[in-house]
């Protein structure tokens, strides 16, 4: 008897995916631990905890960016290059995004 593959995972899919969802999963992290545990930095006074989990959403979103740059080179066809591409960008985005969100942190403190 034999078997056949209906479909095929390309290692550069894996990797392509990694760097669509790195960035927007970073993203919602970040956003749901600073909002979850405000009342614990302002009980505290441990408003560095935030800076922790935006560092840590930076390196997830450049995990992302890597991850999408190694696809797109690892693959040549017109789908890779575009994930590869999109993935790219949607990292650079959300690290914006992370970055912009924590403006705040530097000018007021958990309690404020």
């Amino acid at each position: 008897m034999e078997t056949t593959k209906d479909f095929e995972v390309r290692p550069s899919s894996v990797a392509l995916w990694t760097g669509i969802l790195a960035g927007p999963i970073a993203w919602a992290i970040v956003f749901e631990l600073k909002y979850a545990l405000i009342d614990y930095a302002c009980r505290n006074h441990a408003h560095w905890l935030f800076w922790i989990f935006v560092a840590g959403g930076l390196l997830l979103c450049a995990y992302g960016a890597f991850s999408a740059w190694r696809g797109k080179a690892a693959d040549a066809s017109p789908r890779a290059q575009f994930m590869g591409i999109a993935g790219i960008a949607l990292s650079i985005a959300f690290a914006v995004f992370i970055i912009a969100m924590s403006i705040p942190d530097i000018y007021l403190r958990p309690c404020e």
